[in-house]
C-alpha cells in the first residue's frame, strides 16, 4: 500500500472518530473545560455547599438572583485572576468573577474552600 492511500485511511478513519467522539460527548453533555476560567467556575459549581454572607445576602434578595441565575453566572462569567488572590499554600483561594444577566453586571466575590464556596461579595450595576 502506497503512503497516498494509507494517509487516506488515516485521515478518514480519524475524522470519523472524531465525528463519534463529538456526538457522543454531545449526547451526554460533557464538557471540556481545559481554559483557567473553565476549570475554576467549574470547581465552583460543583461545590456541594454553598454560603452567602450577609452583604451578599442582601444583595440576592434585593435583585432577585435565584439559584439558575447564579448557576448561569458561574458558567458565563470571567475570572478575573490579577484581583483573586489564588495562594495555593492557603485552604481557601479568593476569585472575583465578573459576569453579565440581562442589563445588570454582577461582581461577584467567591472563597473556594475544599467542600464549600462562599459568596463574600455580590457587587450589581446597571448597564
Amino acid at each position: 500500500m502506497n503512503l497516498a492511500k494509507r494517509s487516506f485511511y488515516f485521515f478518514g478513519g480519524s475524522i470519523i472518530g472524531i465525528i463519534i467522539v463529538l456526538f457522543i460527548a454531545k449526547q451526554k453533555n460533557i464538557q471540556f473545560p481545559y481554559g483557567p476560567d473553565s476549570r475554576t467556575l467549574k470547581s465552583i459549581r460543583v461545590k456541594p455547599h454553598y454560603y452567602f454572607s450577609e452583604q451578599a445576602q442582601n444583595a440576592v434578595d434585593t435583585y432577585g438572583l435565584d439559584s439558575i441565575r447564579i448557576a448561569y453566572l458561574l458558567s458565563e462569567s470571567d475570572v478575573d485572576f490579577s484581583e483573586s488572590d489564588t495562594d495555593t499554600s492557603k485552604p481557601c483561594q479568593k476569585y472575583k468573577i465578573n459576569g453579565e444577566l440581562n442589563d445588570l453586571e454582577v461582581s461577584l466575590l467567591v472563597k473556594r474552600c475544599d467542600s464549600s464556596a462562599t459568596f463574600e461579595k455580590i457587587t450589581i450595576n446597571k448597564k
